[in-house]
Order: C-alpha cells, then sequence, then structure tokens
C-alpha cells in the first residue's frame, strides 16, 4: 500500500530547507530527524513527478521547477495561516446579538448601567432585554441568560451568583398610626395587605423566627403585578406590602415607608446570571457575564 504524505507538512518543510539551504538546519529548525527532512521533500518530488532541489555533497541549489512550486506552496501557506488567523479571531470576536431576559423593576437594582457600559465597551453587539414576570425556558424560547431572583429550581443550567438584597415588610406612617404596627407577622390578618400578584405565591406572607422560615395567607386588599407600583400604593398609606429593598428605596429614602417587624426578616435572597452550559462556547456572552461580574458593585451605586 502506497504511504499517504502530509503534503501541508512537507510544504512547511521544503520552505524551511530552502531558506536554510541545508537539511541539517532545517531539521534543528524544525526539531525533526534529518532523514525526516530529506524524506518529506522526496514526497513532494514524487507527488509533483519532478525534482524541487539539485543536491550535491557540499551544496545544493533550486530547480526551475523547485522555484515555482516554492512560490505556489508560499502562497497556499499563507492563505492557510490567514484562514486560521480569521478563525481565530472570529471565535474571539465579541460580537452579534445577546438575548436575555429579567423580571420587571430590575432596573431599579442600576444592571441597566453596566450592561450600558459594556455595550459601550464592544459596539458590535447587539441586545435583546425581555421582562417578563413569568418563568423563562431559555433553550426553548432562545434566550442566551436569564437574571432571576431567589431560589434556583434545579433546572440543570449554570447559576453564578451575581448580588443579593433584602426584603423587607413595609408601611406608610400615616398607615401605622391609623392602624398601629402589629407586633408578629400572625396579626397581619387584621391589617390591609398589598399583594405583589407577579410572585409565585401571591397571597402569603413569608418571615423568619427562631432561625426557620415561616409562611401565612393573608387577604389582599389590593393586588398588582408590578413591585414599583405597588410600593407607591404602601407610601400613599393603604397598606403594607413585602417586598425587595431595591423597589422601596426611594420611599425609605424620603421617609414615606418605614420597615416594620424586621425582628422576623427573611434572609437576603439572591440575584443570579442563569445560562445554558452549551453556551458557555459563545465568546460574546462569556464577555457579558465576566463584565457583568467584573462590575456588579456599580448596580447598587
Amino acid at each position: 500500500m502506497e504511504r499517504k504524505i502530509d503534503l501541508l507538512k512537507a510544504m512547511r518543510t521544503f520552505v524551511v530547507v530552502v531558506d536554510k539551504l541545508s537539511f541539517s538546519a532545517a531539521a534543528r529548525e524544525l526539531n525533526i530527524v534529518v532523514s525526516a527532512v530529506s524524506r518529506q521533500v522526496s514526497d513532494l518530488e514524487k507527488h509533483f513527478d519532478c525534482i524541487l532541489l539539485y543536491r550535491t555533497t557540499r551544496a545544493m541549489k533550486l530547480t526551475p521547477e523547485g522555484q515555482h512550486y516554492l512560490d505556489e506552496f508560499k502562497a497556499v501557506l499563507e492563505r492557510l495561516d490567514n484562514l486560521e488567523l480569521s478563525a481565530t479571531q472570529r471565535q474571539h470576536k465579541v460580537a452579534g446579538r445577546l438575548r436575555i431576559t429579567s423580571a420587571f423593576n430590575i432596573d431599579q437594582l442600576g444592571i441597566q448601567h453596566v450592561v450600558a457600559d459594556f455595550l459601550r465597551q464592544y459596539p458590535d453587539v447587539q441586545l435583546s432585554w425581555v421582562l417578563v414576570n413569568r418563568y423563562v425556558n431559555l433553550i426553548e424560547e432562545g434566550f442566551d441568560l436569564a437574571l432571576r431572583v431567589g431560589q434556583l429550581s434545579d433546572s440543570g443550567f449554570i447559576a453564578r451568583h451575581y448580588l443579593s438584597i433584602k426584603i423587607l415588610m413595609v408601611a406608610s406612617p400615616d398607615y401605622l398610626a391609623e392602624h398601629g404596627s402589629p407586633d408578629h407577622p400572625k396579626a397581619l390578618s387584621k391589617h390591609r395587605w398589598l399583594v405583589d400578584s407577579s410572585n409565585r405565591q401571591p397571597g402569603r406572607v413569608h418571615y423568619q423566627e427562631n432561625g426557620k422560615q415561616h409562611q401565612l395567607s393573608v387577604n389582599g386588599h389590593v393586588d398588582v403585578n408590578q413591585g414599583t407600583l405597588l410600593a407607591d400604593f404602601a407610601a400613599a398609606g393603604l397598606g403594607i406590602a413585602q417586598l425587595p429593598e431595591f423597589m422601596l428605596r426611594r420611599h425609605l429614602q424620603q421617609g414615606k415607608l418605614v420597615p416594620i417587624l424586621e425582628e422576623y426578616q427573611l434572609p437576603a435572597l439572591d440575584v443570579s446570571l442563569v445560562y445554558p452550559a452549551s453556551k458557555l462556547t459563545d465568546p460574546t456572552l462569556r464577555a457579558f457575564i465576566d463584565h457583568l461580574l467584573a462590575h456588579k458593585h456599580l448596580s447598587t451605586e
């Protein structure tokens, strides 16, 4: 059976031989034995059915055919090298479309400022950001990444911790002056409760006591599926609400809302970056995740 030769390897070897005008010098350059260099040149001559080099014990010289093929080999190898370089650059280029999703009101955390900084840094990236108050199946719906708040289900996706947020029960000073301040979460049944209907369990109050988490049902006086609007209703004195601190920050700073039942406050909730493992081959998504994690402190400033 005829031995199959590696044409590209033989071409590269031939170019080095001509450059060095020596088989032994080429062998040192390529870190192979002299016999391998000689064999590869002979393979080329046999393949193209010509003599490429005049060889004597004292010197070697290109034949006319050798000069022709040397020029052709260099052109082929240069094109191949450029093609490989282009492929490498394409694999590492941060460009294309990113599709991400999150719940409404995530902008209250200031994440959009970190995202905007990323888009300024990589102007070839196009962003599609969909805000929905429901569970999104990333693979079926074609998303690259989700920002999710709270405990995550075991979905098989990768989750990276981004930051933590406090969950507070609040009411306005006017409401508390009129209705009194509850001394225990169970007393909330006697109060007007403002329900965030975007929650998975909208009619329940969650709290912690003696190191354990508890929940109880409440009757909603008002239910809204948008947290910041619910915070506005609480600031207007319509009742008590339980919401992430970032949705309440403006009203807390202005004194329109005050925390209540702080000794029963839940542990901070995680905000996570969630994405399919298969997406990590995308250099744009990798760069986006790295940027979010490196600049997450900007989200809360």
